[in-house]
């Protein structure tokens, strides 16, 4: 789905990302470095709306049926002079807060290329749709790239469910029949969509969508942490060049896997500057990078216990596996409080219940010899059946499992039922056909072939990938210098931090997540001390919190808190 492997797939993909580096023998085509065309920049008079500059100068609309087959398997790559950096055009208007905004849609590939001193190398050709308000001066009016995770996931999910001017209403956690996959949802405008405050682009990393390798290289030459993030980040300069968005504010914003991608995205685009840019006809200043937003994400494979296989403490998931059992009644600690006030009880039960005991009487998620002797004596019997209470998990469980990770959670809570791991609050009965996880996927997948030529006026004969298993299988997790097997980001973010101490960072996190569980993240943060720095904020729902309907107000509102401080304060909360 959107985010995460299973433990599971992520086992299988431990490789030394050295062994996806490009080879000399293997390099990709080199092309001189050539300034893009560039749209010019509106200019309005004062007594012109929005309206009127945007029917003055918007394009016109364009279909693009776009003729080749982008393979986006292992093996696969597309001859770069087969791809046609035009894009699709269809004008719309969307309205929000009751304002009526005019925009374009586009759909269509740029060539990411790698610049070095002797031009620049392509890489990859990487699928995007755009929704930009063309009449606003790009100098003031911000862009945001989003991706999601995977590794290798396309941006459907987020395209399709959260932030673009049209969403499916999936309404999780509701299941009409869970025992059958929907073949659509309702297909509505989008009240919450960020294009009140943003230009929205959606990224497809090689390998997902539609976007593949520039050949000679191949989709699996680019499948690793460090070379993922190379790519994204080379996408990002070829956008800013092609659309001449050099002066405009940019954001970047990841979902799950994308809190690994997105700070090291950050950090390349940091260290690179304005040195892949073209000259920019308007003269204004150019600008990197302004900030941005992880949606449920993993910040450091190494400290999340699920992804460890339980050889690291399970501290993080104690509150999603007690709101969890909140949600299903197994629980009546809450009482009258929020979710909110509830939160913080949670966080001190993990920390001192949980932690205290597990650092006493555990190593690498092992009972030590003293375990059994203090679980049966009158404090341990005290402390398990309070854990107990908590999560609705009984005492004799935690007793034999005390560091207890998702899966066992997911199928011990409600008798007879298979929970989310992504949204722990939908559950299918056992022997279910498909997991709760996959309930969206084949009405998302649906409802995207019609929406492109429908709603983009971008048609293909391409098949379109959400979801690559083959990615991860073969994915080079290890980043090149580091001393673990598998990713983190966290160093990143500090280099973000270091470069920009101004750039604008937010958190999002859903109570019943146990994919990647939000009080794991503020431990994370918590470690590097950059607990004041960086807000975290929880909302109701899972991974995809914008899927749950009370949860889409709330989160616009904290995102639209984010676009609108000029800065942060030093407490880490926003202006």
């Amino acid at each position: 789905m959107a985010a995460l492997a299973t433990v599971t797939l992520v086992a299988c993909g431990g490789d030394d990302p050295s062994s996806g580096a490009v080879s000399a023998g293997n390099s990709p085509a080199i092309v001189p470095s050539v300034p893009a065309a560039t749209p010019a920049t509106p200019t309005a008079t004062a007594a012109e709306s929005e309206q009127d500059v945007f029917a003055r100068t918007a394009p016109a609309d364009k279909v693009l049926d776009d003729s080749n087959v982008y393979d986006t398997t292992k093996d696969g790559s597309i001859a770069l002079s087969k791809v046609n950096e035009d894009s699709s055009v269809k004008r719309h208007t969307i309205t929000i807060n009751g304002k009526v905004l005019p925009y374009v849609a586009r759909a269509g590939h740029l060539v990411a290329y790698r610049q070095n001193g002797a031009g620049k190398k392509a890489e990859a050709a990487i699928f995007y749709t755009a929704y930009t308000r063309d009449a606003l001066p790009k100098e003031h009016r911000p862009v945001t790239f989003l991706w999601n995770g995977g590794p290798g996931s396309a941006s459907i999910w987020l395209h399709m469910g959260s932030w673009g001017p049209k969403r499916l209403k999936s309404d999780a956690p509701n299941m009409a029949d869970p025992t059958k996959q929907p073949d659509s949802f309702p297909f509505e405008d989008n009240a919450i969509s960020l294009l009140d405050q943003s230009d929205i682009v959606f990224v497809d990393p090689p390998g997902t969508g539609l976007s593949t390798a520039i050949a000679p290289l191949k989709n699996g030459d680019l499948w690793g942490t460090d070379d993922d993030a190379q790519v994204v980040a080379d996408f990002i300069t070829s956008y800013t060049n092609k659309y001449n968005r050099q002066s405009s504010p940019k954001y970047l914003y990841g979902e799950s896997y994308g809190g690994i991608r997105t700070p090291i995205v950050a950090n390349l685009l940091e260290q690179a500057g304005t040195s892949g840019y073209v000259p920019d006809p308007s003269g204004k200043p150019a600008r990197v990078l302004d900030g941005f937003i992880l949606n449920s994400p993993l910040v450091d494979y190494n400290s999340n216990c699920d992804m460890m296989g339980g050889r690291v403490t399970c501290e993080g998931y104690i509150p999603s596996y007690a709101m969890t059992a909140d949600y299903f009644k197994k629980s009546v600690k809450r009482g009258t409080r929020t979710q909110e006030q509830y939160l913080g009880e949670l966080r001190t039960l993990a920390r001192t219940t949980f932690q205290t005991t597990y650092g006493t009487y555990f190593t690498n998620g092992k009972p030590n010899s003293q375990w059994n002797a203090y679980a049966a004596s009158t404090a341990g019997q005290a402390l398990l059946n309070r854990i107990a209470d908590y999560t609705g998990i009984p005492a004799s469980t935690w007793n034999g499992s005390f560091n207890y990770t998702p899966r066992p959670f997911r199928n011990a809570l409600v008798p007879g039922y298979e929970l989310g791991r992504y949204d722990a609050r939908m559950k299918v009965p056992n022997g279910n056909s498909f997991a709760a996880d996959s309930y969206i996927d084949v009405a998302f997948l649906n409802q995207l072939k019609t929406y492109f030529p429908d709603f983009v006026n971008y048609k293909t004969q391409s098949i379109y990938e959400p979801l690559n298993n083959a990615t991860i299988r073969n994915w080079k997790w290890k980043r090149a210098g580091s001393k673990y097997d598998y990713p983190q980001s966290i160093t990143d973010i500090q280099a973000v931090l270091t470069a920009n101490p101004d750039a604008k960072l937010l958190i999002l996190h859903g109570y019943e997540d146990i994919a990647t569980p939000g009080f794991q993240t503020e431990l994370d943060l918590e470690g590097v001390n950059l607990s004041d720095r960086i807000p975290v904020k929880w909302f109701e729902g899972g991974h995809m919190i914008y899927n749950t309907e009370a949860s889409r107000v709330p989160l616009k509102q904290a995102i639209d808190s984010y676009y609108k401080s000029p800065t942060r304060i030093a407490d880490g909360s926003l202006l």
